[in-house]
């Protein structure tokens, strides 16, 4: 019995102190490195990107501020993210809240309120029945 412990431990010895294995878990924490430092970028892209808008604007709507917060900030900080995203996100943060229908014109025609009209319809020609 004294044998066969000693054969395991001699193997699991080689597993773990062969380079393959060691490889092996760098190489996939590499792979995890690369699509978190992707993921962080694309995050910081739109977090910059649609937060210089709103402070632009001057204004941000509430929706506009928890898609930003929720879907893009938190996850970016929960990564390690920080840094000009951070400050971009305290900025936006500060800006007042303004209503949906700021731009109402764009979703009215003025000539009949509420209602779009210049909308082109196309139709196809009813075919014949074949039978």
């Amino acid at each position: 019995m004294d044998v066969w412990i000693r054969a395991i431990v001699i193997i699991l010895g080689s597993i773990i102190g062969s380079g393959g294995l060691w490889a092996y878990l760098q190489n996939r924490d590499s792979k995890k490195n690369a699509t978190t430092r992707l993921l962080m970028g694309m995050a910081y892209d739109r977090i910059t990107a649609m937060g210089l808008e709103y402070i632009e604007r001057g204004s941000v709507t509430k929706d506009e501020y928890e898609e930003l917060e929720k879907f893009f900030y938190k996850p970016y900080k929960a990564l390690g993210g920080n840094g000009v995203a951070e400050r971009v996100m305290r900025d936006v943060a500060s800006l007042p809240f303004r209503p949906h229908n700021m731009h109402p014109g764009v979703f009215r025609n003025r000539e009949n309120e509420g209602v779009i009209s210049n909308v082109r319809v196309v139709s196809r020609p009813e075919q014949a029945d074949a039978g």
